[in-house]
């Protein structure tokens, strides 16, 4: 079996049984919308094609490289490289993260993201393509400096993307099992603050799998600002903006001001 095969056999499992628990166990009960539904699944076949064109490439550098990275250098077990390396690319991934909401010119990519005006499993699937390949070459620079083995870089994936799909997930978990959860990774009650159409609560809680990282760096929200109930989901600034269609998400990173103010300003 190839390492394709196993992530994509494990994201479907996990996909389908998310959309089944959040089907079954709804925290909130809003309209269906076949409509954004698609759009996050376009935005996925998409980002998909870019990932798949352009994966071998890198991973061709990668693998002629590897063995000079710092991991490769030292005597440490197996177990302990592999651990390391979870935990690194974790980190990159949250400080990533982090800096497409710092800088405007990332931010105008990643905010396809949070336009998404409810939040759900298929959430997770809604990046523009441009985000994932600059993701792909983040991921596969700290690969090869750090000479991550191949095994990690297969884990990882596979953690990363069920990471993202729970997070987003429209389900609730029982107190005080959620609390205790959250110590370690990153919940939906946890990620759902950061969709928060508030840009201070929105700045906050970037984490996608372990939830150490907000809390070390001063980014953790504990609890929505005018509580759980008044929280709306979309996009940071605006009060009811929802995209047209698969084409305005594709081209909202490159509006022009004036087109960015007519947009959002008349949410």
């Amino acid at each position: 079996m190839t390492d394709f095969s196993i992530r994509m056999g494990v994201f479907l499992g996990a996909f389908l049984l998310l959309l089944w628990w959040q089907k079954q166990k709804p925290y909130r009960k809003h309209s269906p919308s076949h409509s954004r539904i698609w759009h996050n699944l376009l935005l996925f076949i998409s980002g998909a094609g870019v990932v798949r064109l352009l994966q071998p490439l890198f991973l061709a550098v990668i693998s002629f490289h590897s063995e000079q990275g710092l991991l490769q250098m030292t005597w440490l077990p197996d177990v302990v490289v592999i651990t390391l390396s979870l935990v690194i690319l974790d980190g990159v991934i949250y400080w990533q993260h982090r800096l497409f909401h710092t800088l405007p010119w990332l931010w105008r990519l990643h905010r396809v993201h949070h336009s998404d005006p409810a939040l759900d499993t298929t959430s997770a699937l809604r990046f523009h393509p441009v985000e994932i390949l600059l993701s792909l070459t983040v991921k596969s620079t700290v690969i090869l400096l750090c000479g991550i083995p191949f095994e990690a870089v297969l884990l990882f994936d596979i953690l990363l993307n069920t990471s993202a799909m729970f997070n987003h997930t429209n389900v609730r978990i029982p107190e005080p099992f959620e609390s205790t959860l959250r110590l370690i990774i990153v919940t939906p009650d946890y990620h759902r603050i950061h969709h928060s159409r508030t840009t201070t609560e929105a700045n906050s809680n970037y984490g996608f799998c372990l939830s150490l990282w907000d809390r070390l760096f001063g980014s953790y929200t504990r609890q929505p600002h005018s509580g759980d109930a008044a929280l709306t989901i979309g996009l940071p600034g605006t009060r009811r903006y929802m995209p047209a269609g698969i084409v305005t998400l594709l081209t909202m990173p490159f509006w022009s001001k004036r087109k960015e103010k007519r947009e959002f300003g008349s949410s």
